[in-house]
């Protein structure tokens, strides 16, 4: 079944809806949620052999050496800027995306700040930016801001 021009749009759409959405939701900090210290600059990095560096992707912003994408994995989009990094993938799925960005976060000396396996969902911070994960069926977002 090939897929119509307005439902191309109409995936494109909500794709693009997506990662507004994620910006959106790391531009401001709860204070009920407490903000761990920053872990030391000169943590070791702990390249996963299932894993590719954002900075051997091309990004420059945000902890670029630190935060990897699985091997193989399809990004779909991408944002590289002073105050947002976001990479969007279409595989592997989100469950296995998950389970990725636990391991690699707190390897390469992230703090996890939350980890929500039933919404798909982990956030962290350290070296200055925060992160988000989320994904659901379709689509699953990794989003980097500066740390307010």
């Amino acid at each position: 079944m090939r897929a119509t021009p307005a439902l191309r749009g109409a995936l494109v759409a909500g794709l693009v809806g997506l990662v507004v959405v994620l910006a959106g939701c790391g531009a401001a900090r709860r204070p009920d949620i407490p903000v761990p210290p920053p872990p030391a600059a000169t943590a070791p990095v702990e390249a996963p052999s299932d894993g590719v560096s954002l900075s051997a992707l091309g990004f420059t912003y945000g902890p670029v050496d630190r935060v990897f994408v699985p091997v193989g994995a399809q990004v779909s989009s991408r944002v590289d800027q002073p105050d947002n990094v976001t990479v969007v993938l279409t595989a592997p799925p989100a469950a296995d995306l998950l389970a990725f960005y636990r391991r690699t976060a707190a390897a390469n000396g992230f703090a996890v700040t939350a980890d929500a396996p039933a919404a798909r969902t982990l956030t962290f911070a350290g070296f200055g930016w925060a992160g988000t994960f989320t994904g659901d069926d379709r689509a699953s977002a990794l989003l980097l801001r500066p740390a307010a």
